[in-house]
């Protein structure tokens, strides 16, 4: 089972979303690593052909977050772009790609 996230801060200068979560962990990722990995399907295509490769978002500002439920959030960006919904698993799965 997945751990639940405690509490959700988008640090604005830093331009990193921290999620502290039920296990103790804490997870920093970068706005433009939530923005560049967004999952839903316009960017990620349906199939892994279809995939963008999304770049040119170092300065990309998160403008909102939306809770999905009590499996996710939804994340609106800068650009205009807010259709992708980030579960908890996919969050701690960029946590862990990112530490790689």
């Amino acid at each position: 089972m997945v751990s639940q996230p405690l509490e959700i801060h988008p640090l604005m200068r830093s331009k990193v979303m921290e999620i502290a979560w039920s296990d103790g962990h804490t997870s920093r990722l970068s706005f433009e690593l939530l923005r560049v990995e967004c999952p839903c399907a316009e960017c990620k295509g349906h199939t892994p052909d279809q995939a963008q490769e999304i770049t040119g978002k170092e300065d990309i500002d998160l403008v909102d977050i939306q809770p999905v439920g009590n499996y996710a959030v939804q994340l609106h960006f800068s650009d205009g772009h807010g259709t992708g919904i980030y579960t908890w698993e996919y969050l701690r799965r960029l946590d862990a790609a990112s530490a790689e």
